[in-house]
Formats: C-alpha cells, sequence, structure tokens
C-alpha cells in the first residue's frame, strides 16, 4: 500500500500542506513538518476551483451521511470507532434523530474555491534532519494537497408524530426544501410557498452544521432560507475564509524506506458489520427514546427509571464497543493482527443480551406494559395522577378531604430479567432474575381493566364533591398483581383492596357515605322533557316556566305531564340524590320503564301511575305539605319529616327495592322502599310543576290575567290559557284594582283594570266554558310582599 497516495475528508480537522499524519490511527501530528515555511511557500502551487452544489437527503443512517460528506469506508470506520474528534459542518454526523417516529431531511451546501498542493517529487533526497522526523515519528503520511471550501448542512425535523404518519410528512418536507434554490433570486430572498407548504414549514425544527460563521444559527425554515441565500458571499472575495475539504497525502514510504507504514486497510466488510451493529443499537436508542417521552412514562416515575437504565446500559455498550474497536482497527492497520478477532466481537453482539432481538424484545415488552398502564389510565379520565408517596400524603390530608380512593399500580417495579442480564454482562450486578412478566397475563389485565372501569364509575359521580379525592399512583405491593385500589377515610389507610360496602338493610341504613359509593352520574334527557320544562347546567337542572317552548315533537316527550327522565338506563346498585328550591306545587321523583305512556291527561303518562313506573310525591300547598308514595295509581301517605330540601334515592335493581331517604348532612332518614321485580332496565325521572304552570294557566282549564317583573324594570301584562301566552303593556299608571266580568253563557271572560270610578278594558278570553268555574288567586312568588282580596 506503500506507493498509493490516500485521499480523504478533512471533517473540520485542521490541516496544512506538509504536516505528518498517522493514517493507522487517522490522526493528525502537529508541530512537525518535512519543511520550513519558504521551502513550503516555493513548492505550494495553487489553482482555482470554485464549485458549489446542492443536494438534499432523507435518511439518517451513518452510511447515508458518509455518503454525502464523501467519507471512504476506512475513515468512517475510524469515525465509528471514536478514533477521530470531527469539527465545522461534520458535527453533522453526530447529530441523529431523537426519536424513531420523526421525519428528518437534511440539505448541503458544498462550495470549493482552490486547490492547493505540493510540488513534491518522490525520488527527491530528505535531509538528515528530515530523515531523523520520519524514522523517530509515528506518521506514516504528509498532506501533499488540499481542496479548500466550505459545507453547510440544515438539519429540518418534524414534530413528534405518529408511526404511520413518518413517510408521508417526510415526502412533503422533502419537496419543499428541494425548493430552497429557487427562492435566492439574484442574492435576494423571495420565498413563495402554498398555503399548505407554510403551514408544513411553520412545524420545522432547523439545525445548522457549517464551516461558515454566522451571526446567528437558523432555527426556521424561513431563517435557513436566509442564511442559505448569503452562504456564497461568507467565503470571501477570494475564497480567504475556506477550510479545508478534502486532503491527499503522500506515504512517507516512499520519501524514506524506515518509514512507519499503512500495512492493511480495514475491509469493506467489516466496516459494514460495524455499521450495522451501531445503526441497531441508534435505532434502539430512538425507539427508547419515544417511550421516554410517552405521557405514561413521565407519569410513572418507575416507568421512567427503567427505560433510562436501559438507555444508559445501551450507552454503556457502545461505549465499550468503541473503546475496543479503536484499540483493535490501529493494530489491524499495522499489521499486529488480522480482522478475524473483530470480527468474532461483532458476531458476539447476537449472542449477548445486547443483541438486536433481545433489545426489541425489551422494548417490546416494556411498551407492552406503557400501554396496559395507558388503557387503565384512559379509562379513569380526569383523575390526579400523583408521583410518589409526598404527593399522595398531601392530597389525602387535605382540608376538606373525608374520603379518598387511590388506583394504584402495583407491579412497575418487578424484577426486570432483561435489565438484570445487561447489567450482569456489564458487571454492574451479580445475579440476575427470572420472572414473567405480569402484563402479559390476561387474568391480570382482565382484572386491572375492570378494577379501573369501577373505579371510574365512582369518581365520576363524586368527582365534583369536594370532600372526595380520586387518584392515580404506583407503589409496589406484592400482595396484588397489577392494581388495586386503596381507600382513605379521614386521613388513614382503611384498605389496600377497596370494594363498595354492602347494604344488607335498606331501611336500617343512616351513613350517607356508605350509599355515596353506589352514586351514578345523571343527565336529564332534553327529547323527553315536557315543553315547559328548561334543562341547564348541563342537563343537570329542570325549570318549569310559563312559557310553551317549542321543542320538537317526538313520540317519548310527556305531552299533559311536567316530566323528565334521564339518559341512563339503570341496572345493578345506584344512588343518586335530588334536591329543589322555591315554592313548587307538586314533585315527583321515581324511575320508569321505557315503554311508561308519555302522551295523554290521564293517570298512566304519570311518574307513579301505572304499573311501569314508581314514584314518591311531595305536594306542598299554602299552609301545608304533603308526602306519598304511588305506583300502579296506588298511594300510600306517608308521614312528612321536618326540613326537607334534599331527597336520596337508592336502587338495588337485583333485590328488587327502591328506597328513598332525607338526606340532612351525612346522615340519612329512610322515608320510604318499594319491594318488587325489576324486569327491564328503569330510567330516574322528575316531575315539577309550580303554581305559575301547572294549577294556573297551563291547561286547558284555566284561564289567568297576570303581571310579570317587579318595580324595578318594565312590567309586562299577561294572558294564559292551554299554554299560549299574550303580552301585552302594562298601565303606566299602575293597576290596584282589577275588576272581572264573566258570561259564563257567551264564553267571555273580560279583565278592566277600575280607576276613580271608570273601567279600562285590559283582556278578553272567548271560549265555550263546559263545567262551573272556580274564581283564583296566584300570589307572586316566595319571599315577595303581595296580598289580594275580594272587594265585592
Amino acid at each position: 500500500m506503500s506507493s498509493e497516495v490516500m485521499n480523504i475528508a478533512a471533517l473540520g480537522r485542521p490541516f496544512t500542506l506538509g504536516m505528518l499524519y498517522d493514517a493507522r490511527r487517522d490522526e493528525l501530528i502537529p508541530g512537525l513538518t518535512l519543511w520550513d515555511k519558504n521551502s513550503l511557500k516555493e513548492k505550494t502551487v495553487k489553482t482555482s476551483q470554485q464549485t458549489s452544489h446542492f443536494e438534499v437527503s432523507a435518511s439518517d443512517s451513518i452510511e447515508s451521511k458518509s455518503s454525502l460528506m464523501d467519507i471512504e469506508a476506512s475513515l468512517k470506520a475510524s469515525f465509528m470507532s471514536g478514533l477521530i474528534e470531527v469539527g465545522g459542518s461534520a458535527k453533522y454526523l453526530k447529530d441523529t434523530k431523537k426519536f424513531k417516529n420523526q421525519s428528518r431531511v437534511t440539505c448541503r451546501y458544498n462550495a470549493t474555491t482552490h486547490f492547493d498542493q505540493l510540488s513534491v517529487i518522490q525520488s527527491e533526497t530528505m535531509s538528515t534532519q528530515q530523515i531523523e522526523v520520519i524514522k523517530k515519528g509515528t506518521a506514516t503520511h504528509v498532506v501533499t494537497g488540499i481542496l479548500y471550501g466550505a459545507n453547510a448542512f440544515f438539519v429540518f425535523d418534524s414534530e413528534k408524530v405518529e408511526a404511520n404518519s413518518v413517510q408521508d410528512i417526510q415526502g412533503h418536507m422533502e419537496a419543499v426544501i428541494k425548493k430552497i434554490p429557487s427562492f435566492n433570486i439574484e442574492g435576494k430572498v423571495d420565498i413563495k410557498l402554498t398555503e399548505k407548504e407554510k403551514e408544513l414549514t411553520n412545524t420545522f425544527s432547523c439545525k445548522f452544521y457549517g464551516d461558515f460563521i454566522l451571526d446567528r444559527n437558523p432555527t426556521s425554515f424561513e431563517d435557513a432560507v436566509k442564511t442559505y441565500v448569503e452562504l456564497p458571499k461568507l467565503l470571501g472575495e477570494n475564497g480567504e475564509k475556506a477550510v479545508p475539504l478534502k486532503i491527499w497525502m503522500l506515504p512517507l514510504k516512499d520519501l524514506e524506506s524506515n518509514a512507519a507504514e499503512l500495512k492493511r486497510e480495514i475491509s469493506a466488510g467489516l466496516v459494514w458489520k460495524l455499521h450495522d451493529a451501531l445503526e441497531d443499537l441508534r435505532e434502539i436508542q430512538m425507539r427508547c427514546n419515544d417511550s421516554l417521552h410517552d405521557t405514561v412514562a413521565k407519569n410513572f416515575p418507575q416507568i421512567q427509571e427503567e427505560l433510562n437504565k436501559f438507555q444508559n446500559c445501551c450507552n454503556r455498550y457502545v461505549s465499550d464497543l468503541q473503546t475496543t474497536m479503536a484499540k483493535k482497527l490501529p493494530s489491524i492497520r499495522e499489521g499486529k493482527e488480522d480482522e478475524s478477532s473483530v470480527k468474532k466481537l461483532l458476531d458476539d453482539i447476537n449472542k449477548s443480551p445486547f443483541s438486536h432481538e433481545k433489545l426489541d424484545e425489551w422494548l417490546d415488552h416494556k411498551e407492552r406494559e406503557i400501554n396496559v398502564i395507558r388503557s387503565c389510565v384512559e379509562m379513569m379520565e380526569g383523575t390526579k395522577i400523583v408521583h410518589n408517596q409526598s404527593e399522595l400524603d398531601r392530597e389525602v390530608l387535605a382540608a376538606g378531604v373525608d374520603e379518598a380512593l387511590c388506583f394504584v399500580f402495583t407491579s412497575l417495579q418487578s424484577a426486570d430479567p432483561g435489565l438484570d442480564e445487561m447489567e450482569k454482562y456489564l458487571d454492574l450486578v451479580k445475579e440476575s432474575t427470572n420472572e414473567d412478566p405480569w402484563y402479559y397475563s390476561d387474568e391480570v389485565l382482565t382484572k386491572m381493566r375492570e378494577k379501573a372501569k369501577y373505579f371510574q364509575v365512582i369518581a365520576k359521580s363524586l368527582r365534583s364533591d369536594s370532600r372526595f379525592r380520586f387518584l392515580v399512583a404506583a407503589f409496589t405491593n406484592e400482595k396484588y398483581t397489577g392494581a388495586t385500589i386503596y381507600h382513605y377515610r379521614n386521613g388513614i389507610l382503611r384498605t389496600e383492596d377497596f370494594s363498595k360496602p354492602d347494604i344488607p338493610d335498606v331501611e336500617t341504613v343512616t351513613d350517607r357515605r356508605d350509599l355515596l359509593w353506589y352514586a351514578c352520574d345523571l343527565t336529564l334527557d332534553p327529547d323527553t322533557a315536557h315543553n315547559h320544562l328548561i334543562l341547564s347546567e348541563r342537563n343537570k337542572k329542570a325549570t318549569d316556566v310559563l312559557e310553551q317552548q317549542s321543542y320538537r315533537d317526538l313520540p317519548q316527550r310527556f305531552g299533559y305531564y311536567n316530566q323528565v327522565l334521564c339518559r341512563e338506563e339503570l341496572t345493578g346498585r345506584c344512588y343518586w340524590e335530588v334536591k329543589w328550591e322555591s315554592f313548587k306545587v307538586n314533585v315527583v321523583i321515581g324511575v320508569s320503564y321505557r315503554e311508561m305512556p308519555r302522551k295523554g291527561d290521564s293517570d298512566q303518562s304519570r311518574l307513579g301511575g301505572n304499573k311501569l313506573s314508581w314514584s314518591l310525591r311531595y305536594v306542598q300547598i299554602p299552609g301545608s305539605e304533603a308526602l306519598s308514595a304511588e305506583h300502579d295509581n296506588q298511594n300510600h301517605d306517608l308521614p312528612f319529616p321536618p326540613a326537607f330540601p334534599r331527597l336520596g334515592v337508592y336502587l338495588d335493581w337485583s333485590a328488587g327495592t327502591l328506597s328513598y331517604y332525607k338526606v340532612s348532612s351525612d346522615i340519612l332518614s329512610h322515608i320510604y322502599t318499594f319491594h318488587t321485580k325489576f324486569t327491564e332496565p328503569v330510567y330516574p325521572g322528575f316531575g315539577i310543576w309550580d303554581g305559575s304552570t301547572s294549577e294556573f294557566g297551563n291547561n286547558s282549564k284555566s284561564w289567568v290575567l297576570g303581571r310579570s317583573g317587579d318595580p324595578t324594570s318594565e312590567r309586562t301584562l299577561k294572558a294564559y290559557h292551554d299554554g299560549k301566552v299574550w303580552e301585552g303593556p302594562f298601565p303606566s299608571d299602575g293597576c290596584k284594582r282589577v275588576g272581572v266580568l264573566l258570561d259564563w253563557d257567551l264564553g267571555t271572560l273580560y279583565f278592566f283594570k277600575i280607576s276613580k270610578g271608570h273601567n279600562y278594558a285590559l283582556y278578553r278570553f272567548e271560549t265555550k266554558f263546559t263545567e262551573p268555574v272556580f274564581p283564583c288567586f296566584w300570589v307572586g312568588k316566595s319571599g315577595n310582599y303581595v296580598s289580594l282580596r275580594f272587594l265585592v
């Protein structure tokens, strides 16, 4: 090999003509030269060589980068083994994608300016001093030619994306980046992109590696274009700012027979083996990064810790491999050993814990574990995740928190045979373990998901109650594989395997907290709401109003009674509470089957008035209150408990009981229990009739004239009949006395304002009366001071 001139990439290293080089270690030897400055100047021949080139690459492998930088195989082996430290634009070689699920496109700008060479005659006689330098040194070559210029690499990365989008996004990125040279119009930037392309480029990040000195490195696509346009100017007018790109070197053996020499090059096959081994490990690292940035890994330190440990083991292994290769390569090049030991080293990777197959399998297992955890966490959406015992204590001991449930992943720190084997191989631990992964057990997975669903049902119903706290955590507990639920009461752990308390006797239960675990989250169904009900607060509240609403006429909508059903069909054990406000004539709370009649004014369409529904009815009329339970139109009058603002309802569908309780703080007082046999799911329902909607003007059997508004706002005169409302101006000077004239035979009902002996018409109803009528009053709303009396 001694007569061959060597041609290598400079890779940002400070080469000069006449410099000595050890090709066995790919190492510059600064400070020594065969010629003095004057001799070098005399022997130097400079030739102009001005070129420029632009290319785009969508590959991020070591091979594609080496090809982009024109690096030959042996030098690539030295770089991969860590023998050389690159600089300038060559630092691009060390930049790799962080994530596997990430698109990357690189564009390279390359310019050359001139070529310098030494006119060295191989047969020229060396001086004694020159021979001494050659013989005593380790150099194998002398630099005789340098091609000057500069490289610039713009590395564009997408955000982390879904795996199935990587190639598609990369294709669009490549198409846009190839347009960069076209944005240079006579040295000025003119970026023309479609809106879709602009949207895409806004998601790019940009890194710059170059042999140019910039005021500021570009970080975006627009910055990159502006920098690209300026690059030719940054080389200087005469290329004085150019750097070495390609190096030609003459073997010293051609000048002095006793010089050190490069006896053997590294074969292409060995370089490829090393390349494939490092690429496999790099792919594993990227895949590990994908998992490290998963929200599950971020939320559970145990997962992150194991991924970091795995990554550190891989880094340690790569470092050890490179250290060994850095020793082996010079020895092979010196002829002290052949390639067999290195081939064996690389072949042995496949027999080690760091084989691609085993590393891939470990990540498969970890991703499986992450996905099992994710499936449970997603079922418990909205639940806070605590990361350690201190955070958990802070939550369960918080002021005002009486009850706390914590869904605990119990096996995240179980033994990991794969990691143990890696650490043992690296002499980090002495013993390994052998344990089947819990996350591949169908039985464990099924139980975990059942617990997560069970947990979420409770949390969804009680999360709005500040006295309850719902959390997710991970703590090792070998008694429960996979997961369990911890229950805290008043900050004290009551059980590590929570289940709802049994309710053996619904008529004697007094602790509201026992029933709250069966709380269900109910929403009213707008399609069933009567036209005089308005739903609000995300369909949690119903309000009766005088004005008929313009709801669609649907078969499931109640047509006569002011009632509404919930969306949810209930079986099993369920508990809910109802409260009402203001003056109400009727409140009905019950359950019904889906087929309950909805139309007509008979009792069959009223909650409790048929065989398909059960209800508790609260009736308030001036001066008295009444409570009754009703099923199939059969009433059971009940004693009325004092101070009755909230009602608890507990359904035990399987046991056939529907129980009602007065709720006072956390104390329940039993009111009534229906005993039956439910044959299909039931729907909770409500009925409400206000004095303004049920008995007065809201049906075909009453006629009302009234006033709305208060003294501070504009008042309106309203007439009501059969759900219809007429509005008119209220007399500006007030109206303290009203006359009413009924002509039953003619079917007219007149209302007059009486003032100073004169009558002023207010409104006239025209109808056909079919039975005697009864005069009546409705006196305002609760809290307003109003009185009415007959004058004649």
